[in-house]
């Protein structure tokens, strides 16, 4: 998924992305003292326990910092998922990071084929139904933990 994406590019996970993101970051904080938000991942996912703890400390040092995004990573033996978890628990006003297709009680996501299918504790996507222009004129994703449905695709 993703190879034929408009004006997407893979990076390589590793050292190099971490010392760049962390001057981008460094950048856009003197930029917008009063806040930004950063979209993680449109491909890729956390790759890494010091990957999700190099997000943490960029929370830490950079009070401007916002992050949204959402992984695949939820299985309970992944140690990955455990520092995300965690990190979406302790930070969630700034690191609102969804669980795609999560079963369990932390801010997920669901798919569904059909608006009717939406279950009652889940809310659909404003941006896929047209009731708003995009993502970033919507934010619900971020102000919410409620369970967002997207309509398959």
């Amino acid at each position: 998924m993703g190879n034929k994406m408009n004006f997407a590019d893979r990076v390589q996970a590793g050292a190099d992305l971490e010392w760049r993101l962390e001057r981008e970051v460094a950048l856009l904080a003197a930029e917008h003292p009063d806040g930004f938000a950063v979209r993680l991942h449109m491909l890729g996912d956390f790759y890494s326990v010091e990957y999700v703890q190099l997000w943490a400390r960029l929370l830490e040092q950079h009070l401007a910092l916002h992050i949204f995004g959402y992984t695949a990573r939820h299985d309970a033996d992944d140690p990955i998922a455990a520092a995300l978890i965690a990190l979406v628990a302790r930070k969630w006003d700034r690191f609102a990071v969804r669980f795609s297709n999560a079963s369990f009680a932390v801010p997920a996501t669901i798919t569904v084929e059909h608006p009717l299918q939406v279950p009652a504790d889940a809310v659909l996507c404003p941006e896929q139904t047209g009731r708003t222009e995009s993502c970033s004129t919507c934010g619900l994703c971020w102000q919410t933990e409620k369970r967002i449905a997207f309509l398959q695709h």
